[in-house]
C-alpha cells in the first residue's frame, strides 16, 4: 500500500500486526492492516488494501529484524512529531517535514516491521492532534508508540545457542522490559481457516510477545539456526548439516567447487608433467649408461643437468603454490627443459 506522510484524516481503527509460520514449507507471512483488512486478506480477497502482506523464508523476521542502537526512531521520529505537538503551528510543518522525510524512508524499504512501525508513529501523530489537550495526547501518544522503538533497540532478536544453533530457552522477564504495560505483552491467536489449521498471531501494542511466540515455536519444532557459508546470512534450518541459505548461494557454491576443482585439476596436471619430464630424463640417462662407447664425462654432465633441473623445477612449484607464478609459465618452461636432455644425449 503506498502512503505519504502527510496530513489527513487519522485512522482509529486498531491497526494489527499478523504473523502466520509455515513449518512445511518453512515460510513466514506477515498481515499489516486494520482487522477487517487483515481477515479479508487472509481469506484470500486479492482487493483488500493492506499495509503490507509479505512472504518470506521461516526465520526472516528475526534474523532481520529493525536494529536501533543509535535511537535514530526516537532522535528524527518521535521526537519532531512530540515537538510539534507542543510548539505553535507556524513551527509545526518543518518538523512534521522532518518526522515524515525519516518516516516514508523507513515505510519504503518495503520491510513489514519497518513499515508496521512507521504507520503507527504517524497515526498516533494525526490523533493525537485531533484532541483540544494537546499535552495529554502527547504523553498518550508516546506511551503508545515507545515499546516499537524500544524493540528496535533489542541486540539479539535472533537468539539461539551458538554451539547447536537451537533457539535459546525463553525467559519472558528477560525478554520483555520492565516499561512495558501488560496490554504491551499481549498476543492473540487467529485461526481464520480452519480446514487448513492456519494459525495467526496478532499483536497491536509491540512486537516483544511476537518475538516469544516465534521463538517458542521454532523451539518446539526443533529447528535450527545456521549460518549460509556464502552470503553469512543467519537462516533457519530442519538439521544441523545444512549449510547453505538458498538455491542462489547452493548454485554460487556450486561454481566455486568447480573452480577449486578446475584449479585442483591444473595443479595435479603440471604435476604429472613434471613427474613424467623426469621419467624421460632418467629413461635417457639410462639409455646412455648402457650404450657401449658412451663418453664418461657426458654422462656425468647429464646426470648434473638433471640435478640442477630438479633443483629449479621445485623452486618454481613452490612460487606456483605461493601464487607468485602459474601452472602455465611452468608448463611451458618444462617443455623447454626437454630439449636440454635431448641434445646432450643426441651429442655426445
Amino acid at each position: 500500500m503506498e502512503y505519504d506522510f502527510q496530513r489527513h484524516e487519522p485512522c482509529f481503527d486498531r491497526v494489527l500486526f499478523v504473523l502466520t509460520l509455515d513449518k512445511k514449507k518453512m515460510k513466514e507471512r506477515i498481515v499489516a492492516g486494520t482487522e477487517s483488512a487483515v481477515r479479508s486478506c487472509l481469506r484470500g480477497n486479492p482487493d483488500t488494501e493492506v499495509i503490507c502482506d509479505v512472504t518470506r523464508p521461516l526465520g526472516t523476521f528475526l534474523t532481520e529484524f529493525e536494529q536501533d542502537l543509535d535511537g535514530d526512531w526516537n532522535r528524527l521520529g518521535l521526537a519532531p512529531l512530540r515537538e510539534a505537538l507542543h510548539t505553535n503551528r507556524w513551527k509545526q510543518p518543518d518538523l512534521e517535514k522532518a518526522a515524515g522525510s525519516f518516516l516514508r524512508q523507513k515505510y519504503q524499504t518495503g520491510d513489514p516491521v519497518r513499515q508496521y512501525a512507521a504507520f503507527r508513529i504517524w497515526e498516533g501523530y494525526l490523533v493525537a492532534r485531533e484532541y483540544r489537550n494537546r499535552n495529554a495526547a502527547c504523553d498518550r501518544f508516546i506511551e503508545s508508540i515507545s515499546p516499537f522503538t524500544l524493540a528496535f533497540q533489542t541486540n539479539n532478536t535472533a537468539d539461539f545457542e551458538k554451539r547447536t544453533g537451537r533457539p535459546a530457552p525463553l525467559d519472558p522477564s528477560y525478554r520483555l522490559p520492565p516499561r512495558l504495560l501488560p496490554e504491551d505483552a499481549r498476543l492473540d491467536l487467529w485461526y481464520p481457516d480452519h480446514k487448513a489449521g492456519l494459525e495467526c498471531a496478532c499483536a497491536y501494542s509491540s512486537f516483544y510477545p511476537v518475538m516469544i511466540y516465534y521463538l517458542n515455536r521454532l523451539k518446539d519444532w526443533g529447528l535450527y539456526f545456521r549460518q549460509c557459508k556464502v552470503c553469512s546470512r543467519f537462516f533457519l534450518a530442519k538439521s544441523q548439516r545444512y549449510e547453505l541459505c538458498s538455491e542462489k548461494c547452493r548454485k554460487a557454491q556450486s561454481l566455486q567447487n568447480k573452480r577449486d576443482f578446475d584449479e585442483r585439476a591444473r595443479e595435479n596436471n603440471y604435476d604429472l608433467l613434471y613427474k613424467n619430464e623426469c621419467q624421460n630424463w632418467r629413461n635417457k640417462i639410462n639409455k646412455a649408461k648402457k650404450t657401449g662407447g658412451f663418453p664418461e664425462e657426458r654422462l656425468e654432465e647429464m646426470k648434473h643437468a638433471f640435478d640442477t633441473f630438479k633443483k629449479e623445477a621445485l623452486q618454481r612449484k613452490k612460487l606456483i603454490r605461493t601464487g607468485e607464478s602459474s601452472a602455465k609459465e611452468f608448463t611451458d618452461w618444462l617443455y623447454r627443459q626437454g630439449g636440454i636432455i635431448v641434445e646432450l644425449a643426441e651429442n655426445p
